[in-house]
């Protein structure tokens, strides 16, 4: 069993108000969801999942764990216009976490995927089951799988390049074996400064601990379609 874990909160972001229109689609991943907001963005998100399985849990930004870390987050207008965006990003991790914990659809496998799915925005997912039980079966539970944002350039890699970035943070699956593991991990590095973005952090996990990392296809998202 899989469960695909998102959320929603309105900030300021680089899409402006076109996330009504995209959920019409994204939303529509036939699999059981955990799917976090505050008390508004819930009533907003129950529209669109409809009868599909959905547990929710009303979290304010205030409250994640990452929150912390907010006087150390950058922004930038066009790769991160606000804290709280920033603050959303790398909370994802950590939201996989509290997920598993809760894990009210007993699930084993965890599945981020991003509440406006870049890939569903313009055509729906396909209607049968998410993932595909096959697909599943020969993927490693010791790995972050993930699928290329970008072609992996070492020698861009750093904690001031904004646009160098190689894990896409779009949607990524971790078995409930690994999760701890890697959150420690994705934690030590924005202990140690490394927080323009959730994809720049994990790109530069992937510098450090290729070992950690299975890829599975190129592009924002593709994960998702691969394991359909």
């Amino acid at each position: 069993m899989t469960t695909c874990v998102s959320g929603y909160w309105a900030v300021k972001n680089k899409h402006d108000d076109k996330y009504n229109e995209w959920f019409k689609n994204t939303l529509l991943v036939n699999c059981p969801y955990i799917f976090f907001s505050d008390k508004e963005g819930i009533e907003c998100i129950k529209q669109y999942r409809k009868d599909l399985p959905t547990y929710f849990v009303e979290l304010e930004i205030k409250d994640f764990y990452t929150y912390k870390y907010k006087d150390t987050l950058q922004t930038d207008p066009e790769h991160c216009p606000s804290v709280e965006l920033s603050l959303i990003w790398h909370e994802k991790l950590f939201l996989i976490k509290r997920a598993s914990e809760l894990n009210p659809f007993n699930s084993e496998w965890f599945h981020w995927i991003d509440a406006g799915h870049c890939i569903y925005r313009i055509q729906k997912p396909p209607s049968t089951v998410f993932p595909n039980a096959k697909k599943m079966k020969i993927l490693p539970k010791d790995k972050f799988i993930y699928s290329s944002s970008n072609p992996y350039d070492h020698y861009e890699i750093s904690k001031t390049n904004w646009g160098c970035h190689h894990v896409s943070g779009t949607s990524y699956m971790i078995h409930n074996t690994f999760i701890n593991t890697f959150v420690e991990i994705y934690n030590e590095y924005l202990q140690n400064g490394i927080t323009l973005t959730d994809q720049i952090t994990l790109t530069h996990i992937y510098k450090d601990n290729r070992n950690l990392f299975h890829k599975i296809g190129d592009g924002y998202g593709e994960i998702t379609r691969f394991l359909y």
